[in-house]
């Protein structure tokens, strides 16, 4: 039925309904008592039951046009906030637009910048991209792939540079890309941040979160890590040599052949981390539990552990130990270990004289092939 019709009969029942009500305020109360009020010479009695009935009726009618006033007002009232609703929707769906079209215009000068030629614009785009990230969600893992990218862009390992033996400082543009992502605001559904085999020698670091990251074959070399969370991270074949860690967590990272010759290690955290291969020549091991750390074939050589490290015999034994090792006195009594280390000694007497012996096989082939071309 059309909205034609039912205005029809919505008009024809108002109309009957008023006809009808004025009917009975007119013959009303003949109709309800007519057996004993008059038709004529109507008596004071009479009155009074035609004027009660009246006024009832007036009661009801009243009653009645207030609740249809109070139904229309609430239909209008229904219809004003669907109204206001649907231009708050709106407003806020233009509102949420105009804002991604500031974060996307944001987001391209800070790319600009970051690709620019100048440092200091360069940190200017980096910070604006931090900035970018926190205030959008949406934007946080695109951000997190930029900056990584740009540190495998600006700091590959390359021959000359793995061959510079003086020490050498992170790039200050490097430096805060990574600064800006160990502090990068915590988010479901984050990928793996990749930076393996980056050159961040040099880097300094106080406090940030780098769990999770991929720096395997990285080279993190004469940096100073204060505080820095490293949990769960693939740090395989990376060089620490010479860094300073204090306070670091390495717990449940995969440290496998990574480096930490003259490295001074206190207070750091190894639950569950992977030290297999790992190398530790002429390092400083301080205030450290290593109960639960895989020492298998790690190198100890010069490594001096000071009486505040907890590590128990059958986590020790495991690893490679050469005599020059600074343990604690029980531990130096302990027969299993002296044992291991006596082991070890002459396992690297053995490849000592092997490795001379393929040397001097060299050089003598080098000079048969050179006899033999004359």
């Amino acid at each position: 039925m059309d909205s034609k019709w039912k205005r029809i009969i919505s008009i024809s029942l108002l109309a009957m309904a008023v006809i009808g009500y004025a009917f009975l305020l007119w013959r009303g109360p003949w109709l309800l008592d007519g057996s004993h009020l008059r038709q004529t010479g109507l008596q004071p009695a009479d009155g009074v039951v035609i004027t009660g009935f009246r006024t009832t009726l007036v009661a009801i009618g009243a009653g009645a046009i207030a609740a249809i006033g109070l139904s229309y007002t609430r239909r209008s009232h229904k219809q004003t906030e669907r109204m206001f609703l649907h231009t708050q929707d709106k407003d806020r769906e233009q509102a949420e637009l105009t804002r991604e079209g500031q974060v996307t215009d944001r987001y391209i000068e800070a790319i600009k910048l970051v690709g620019s030629d100048e440092v200091t614009e360069r940190l200017g785009g980096i910070y604006s991209l931090e900035r970018i990230m926190k205030d959008s969600e949406r934007d946080h893992s695109t951000i997190v792939e930029v900056l990584a990218a740009f540190i495998r862009h600006r700091a590959p390992i390359t021959p000359d540079r793995e061959e510079t033996s003086a020490k050498t400082k992170a790039p200050e543009d490097v430096q805060a890309a990574l600064t800006v992502l160990s502090r990068r605001p915590e988010r479901d559904g984050e990928a793996w941040i990749l930076l393996g085999n980056v050159d961040l020698r040099g880097l300094y670091m106080r406090g940030g979160k780098l769990d999770g990251m991929i720096l395997g074959g990285s080279r993190l070399d004469d940096g100073y890590f204060w505080g820095v969370s490293m949990r769960e991270a693939n740090l395989s074949s990376t060089n620490f040599s010479g860094s300073n860690l204090h306070g670091v967590s390495l717990d449940k990272s995969s440290l496998r052949f990574a480096c930490f010759d003259h490295a001074n290690l206190s207070g750091v955290s190894m639950k569950h981390a992977n030290f297999q291969s790992a190398r530790f020549a002429a390092s400083i091991l301080d205030s450290i539990d290593m109960r639960e750390v895989d020492l298998s074939d790690a190198l100890l050589d010069g490594t001096m552990i000071m009486d505040s490290v907890e590590v128990p015999r059958d986590v020790l034994v495991k690893a490679k130990i050469l005599d020059n090792v600074i343990l604690s006195d029980s531990v130096w009594q302990d027969p299993v270990v002296l044992k291991r280390i006596d082991a070890c000694v002459k396992e690297c007497d053995n490849e000592g004289k092997q490795a001379a012996s393929d040397k001097s096989n060299q050089t003598a082939n080098r000079s048969l092939g050179v006899a033999g071309s004359a």
